[in-house]
């Protein structure tokens, strides 16, 4: 079963920073050396608030569901489904308010009821094909 405290951490950081697009929500809910880790490496909180800014000038109209919460001692497993519009800005990609899908799994690691590491996959590459930037047939989707 997963706890109250850490199932509400994850549905503030979906509605909030992600559908809301509210970056100063991160600062209640990480510690201060908080550290994001994605396939570029370590980003501190900072990164994480121009990856939102950034996000927000790019797509629109975000739809989260949580699909999965998995919780052993310290971490929580957040298997999450995202629907957006994609409204132009990302790789010179023309925008034709075209409605994307994104999937991915967090690991939040907690300390003192607050998140101090994120570990995050997601789709990005199913969403550029979505987008057109990938050539259609030239590789396999399984």
């Amino acid at each position: 079963m997963v706890s109250i405290e850490k199932r509400t951490l994850a549905e503030k950081w979906f509605n909030e920073y992600f559908t809301n697009g509210n970056i100063e929500i991160l600062d209640e809910l990480t510690t201060l050396d908080f550290v994001y880790y994605s396939r570029n490496g370590e980003n501190t909180k900072e990164k994480m608030k121009d990856f939102m800014n950034w996000y927000r000038s790019v797509f629109i109209d975000d739809e989260w569901v949580i699909n999965d919460l998995i919780e052993q001692d310290d971490k929580l497993v957040v298997r999450y489904t995202g629907w957006m519009t994609y409204k132009g800005g990302w790789f010179n990609i023309p925008s034709e308010n075209q409605r994307v899908k994104e999937t991915g799994i967090m690991i939040f690691t907690f300390e003192g009821g607050k998140v101090k590491e994120l570990w995050c996959e997601n789709s990005d590459a199913a969403i550029l094909f979505e987008l057109g930037a990938l050539q259609e047939n030239t590789h396999e989707v399984f």
